[in-house]
C-alpha cells in the first residue's frame, strides 16, 4: 500500500510540474511569435488628450505587474498595472480576474487596436467605445481576447509601494501603488463605514495628512470590507493612487493596507486641510 501511496504521489508531481513547464512554454512561445516592441506606460500615456480617446495602430506592448485586482470587488472588470514609470488601468470583460492575473503577476500587454481613453481623467485602456448616446461608454477587453493580448510574463511577488507626500501628489502617480505616511481619516467620517454596503452604493472619505492635506479614500459598495467600520487612528496606508476630476483619491486593495493604530496628531498644521 505505501509503495501505492508514492507511486501515486511521484507521478503528480510529474504531472503538475509537466503541466507547469508546458503552460511556461506557451508563454515563451507567444512571446517569440509576437513583433511588437515594448514600450513604457509613461510614453503611452503621453498618447493621450484628456476627454478624447485614441485607438492604438502601431504593433508595441507594455511589460507590467499587476498591482491591485478584482480579488476584494472593489475594483470592476478592470486591473491596475505599473512599470517602473508610471502606471495605468486595463478594462477587462471578465469576472474573477484575480484567479487569472493574481497581484504580481507580470503581464506583457499587446496594445495594437485597443484604445486609450479616460474616466473623469483617470488614464485607462479599453477595447471599445460607444458614442452613441451621447457620452463616451466603454468596454474591456472580451475574455475570449484576454490570450490575444495578454501574455504573462513571470511573477513579481515584493512589490514596494512608492512612498508619497500630499504635494506629491498628482496625475503622473495615476496607476501606481502609492504610501502615505503619518494619515488619519477626518473626525467626521470615523463613526462611519468604507462605504454603504447594504445599498451597495460607493464612497469618498477624508484621509488627511498631519502636515496638512486631504486625500479621499474611495471605497466600492460592492468591495467586501465596504461595511466595516474606519480605524480611528493616525498611521500609514497603501493603495493605488486615482483621480475623479479634480479630486486626488486612492483605493486600498483589502483592509490590511492600511495601518492606523497610532494617537491621532494634533497642531497648527491641521488647521490647514
Amino acid at each position: 500500500m505505501k509503495k501505492i501511496q508514492i507511486t501515486f504521489f511521484a507521478c503528480l508531481v510529474f504531472i503538475l510540474s509537466t503541466s507547469a513547464c508546458l503552460k511556461q512554454a506557451s508563454f515563451a512561445n507567444n512571446i517569440n511569435n509576437r513583433v511588437d516592441s515594448i514600450v513604457s506606460i509613461k510614453s503611452v500615456k503621453k498618447l493621450h488628450y484628456t476627454g478624447e480617446f485614441e485607438v492604438v495602430q502601431q504593433n508595441m506592448s507594455i511589460e507590467a505587474v499587476v498591482v491591485a485586482n478584482d480579488a476584494s470587488n472593489n475594483l470592476y472588470k478592470t486591473i491596475a498595472v505599473q512599470d517602473s514609470t508610471a502606471g495605468i488601468m486595463i478594462l477587462l470583460d471578465g469576472i474573477n480576474l484575480y484567479q487569472e492575473f493574481p497581484i504580481g503577476a507580470v503581464l506583457r500587454i499587446q496594445l495594437k487596436d485597443l484604445i486609450l481613453t479616460d474616466y473623469r481623467r483617470m488614464v485607462q485602456i479599453v477595447a471599445a467605445i460607444d458614442t452613441s448616446n451621447g457620452s463616451l461608454q466603454t468596454t474591456g477587453i472580451p475574455s475570449p481576447l484576454f490570450s490575444k493580448h495578454i501574455v504573462i510574463v513571470k511573477d513579481q511577488p515584493n512589490i514596494k509601494p512608492i512612498q508619497v507626500n500630499f504635494k506629491n501628489l498628482h496625475d503622473s502617480l495615476q496607476g501606481r501603488l502609492i504610501k502615505l505616511s503619518n494619515v488619519e481619516f477626518a473626525s467626521a467620517d470615523t463613526n462611519l463605514s468604507f462605504a454603504d454596503k447594504k445599498n451597495k452604493i460607493g464612497a469618498s472619505r477624508a484621509l488627511k495628512f498631519c502636515t496638512g492635506g486631504t486625500v479621499y479614500l474611495r471605497t466600492s459598495g460592492y468591495a467586501d470590507f465596504a461595511g466595516i467600520k474606519l480605524p480611528s487612528g493616525n498611521g500609514d496606508l497603501v493603495g493605488v493612487y486615482s483621480v475623479y476630476n479634480s479630486e486626488k483619491q486612492v483605493f486600498i486593495r483589502d483592509t490590511s493596507d492600511i495601518l492606523l493604530k497610532n494617537k491621532r496628531c494634533t497642531g497648527a498644521a491641521w488647521l490647514k486641510n
